[in-house]
């Protein structure tokens, strides 16, 4: 067992020698990481405000165009009133801004609506007499048909009436010939009571 911790020992103080390096080394390692470190934060840093900036410049000139276009479109709309208004004042007055002008606008309008009336009329009254003939026409089918069923069909009634009054002749030939019997016994018994 001795022997086994004499070789550990051995052992671990080879290993060191070799890793050791100068402590000032490694701090100028540190220090240039550190400095490398501290360029790329500011870069970045940069990068990240420069892309801030320009999100915010497009930001302002889009805020700035919607702006724009909702002023614009109420100017537009306030001239597109005015000048309706405007038009409308001028008919008003073009047509009835003295009593001769609206007598005369009155006249025309009373003559074309006249003329509008009367094509109505007409239009209405072409309608009307197309119906007219369209249903008679309709109708003289119907009634042609109607006939020509009724010509095929056995008249039934006719027939009940013919069968009744067979009957009804059978009836009144017996009530003769049954009065003519007792007419003939009344006046046999008549000439033997006499």
């Amino acid at each position: 067992m001795a022997e086994t911790t004499k070789t550990t020992t051995a052992r671990t103080t080879t290993r060191r020698a070799p890793a050791r390096k100068p402590a000032t080394a490694k701090v100028a390692n540190k220090k240039a990481a550190a400095r490398g470190a501290r360029t790329t934060a500011r870069n970045e840093t940069r990068a990240a405000a420069a892309a801030n900036a320009n999100a915010a410049r497009a930001t302002a000139r889009e805020g700035r165009s919607i702006a724009e276009r909702a002023a614009l479109v109420y100017v537009g709309a306030t001239l597109e009133a005015r000048d309706r208004f405007i038009e409308t004042a001028n008919t008003l007055v073009d047509n009835y801004g003295s009593p001769k002008a609206a007598e005369r606008r009155l006249k025309q309008l009373e003559g074309r609506f006249e003329r509008r009336g009367t094509t109505a009329r007409n239009r209405f009254e072409r309608d009307v007499k197309k119906a007219r003939t369209r249903v008679e026409r309709v109708v003289r089918r119907q009634r042609t048909t109607i006939e020509r069923d009724a010509s095929r069909r056995r008249n039934v009634v006719t027939d009940q009436l013919a069968g009744v009054s067979g009957r009804v002749e059978g009836i009144v030939q017996t009530g003769v010939a049954a009065a003519e019997r007792v007419g003939t016994l009344a006046k046999e018994r008549v000439a033997t009571l006499a």
